[in-house]
């Protein structure tokens, strides 16, 4: 899947931009696992529709680039997952294959000023499933994009580029993100560290709270407390208290 990283003489690579073969070449961009991945993409490269983000991953501790708010929410609801190992966003697509594609089907494909571009997913997902590691790809757009028909030409090639690869690909819109897990998710994530507790009842706690939270993703924080206080037979208050020591302990 990395052969197009190196440059050989065919005829795609005379299209790229020498400036892209670089980011893929010296700078080894879209290479590397875990907190050495880079992403072929970063908040420098590309103009923004909205706001952009860079923030620390809980999955693998990297500084991650998100290039709109709802890569961001669709970032931290698979960030939050235990099943997911790591997340690799704005990963390049092989040019050749996304070009043989587009050529099959008919499609343009993107490009500047006939310059061929790398094509991008926004997030590729490492999983467990089934004590195996499976590959999910991930394409973020905002619902109004996509009446847009270039677009869904776009994402057509981008699907068809990971169903020959044999890896799902999902579209995430702002519906399919859960209003209320995110917000719960913004406000647990910059203290959940913050336990004051010794390690292993932190992580007792940690994955307690996020279990009961992904159970009831519509419910108000302080309610899914009370549940657990009531599961574990504990004082009123317990669990709120927990994550009250979140954001008053450094």
């Amino acid at each position: 899947m990395k052969d197009f990283l190196v440059p050989t003489p065919k005829t795609i690579v005379e299209l790229i931009k020498p400036a892209i073969i670089k980011r893929l070449t010296v700078e080894k961009r879209g290479q590397g696992e875990g907190k050495h991945y880079k992403p072929f993409l970063t908040v420098r490269d590309v103009p923004s529709k909205g706001r952009v983000h860079r923030r620390p991953a809980l999955t693998h501790g990297r500084i991650v680039h998100l290039l709109s708010d709802l890569e961001l929410s669709t970032f931290l609801l698979f960030d939050w997952d235990l099943s997911v190992t790591d997340i690799k966003e704005q990963f390049p697509l092989d040019p050749e294959k996304t070009a043989k594609i587009s050529d099959r089907l008919g499609i343009r494909h993107p490009a500047v000023s006939g310059v061929t571009q790398v094509m991008t997913t926004d997030f590729l997902l490492d999983t467990l499933q089934n004590n195996k590691v499976v590959q999910v790809a991930i394409s973020v757009k905002y619902s109004n994009e996509l009446e847009d028909a270039r677009v869904i030409e776009k994402q057509e090639l981008e699907r068809r580029y990971w169903e020959s690869l044999d890896i799902q690909w999902y579209l995430f819109t702002e519906n399919e993100v859960p209003f209320i897990l995110i917000q719960n998710i913004k406000w647990l994530i910059p203290h959940m560290h913050s336990y004051d507790l010794n390690k292993a009842r932190q992580i007792e706690v940690f994955n307690t709270i996020n279990e009961a939270i992904l159970t009831h993703p519509s419910d108000k924080v302080a309610v899914v407390m009370k549940y657990l206080d009531d599961q574990y037979e504990v004082d009123g208050g317990t669990y709120l208290s927990y994550l009250r020591h979140l954001s008053s302990v450094n």
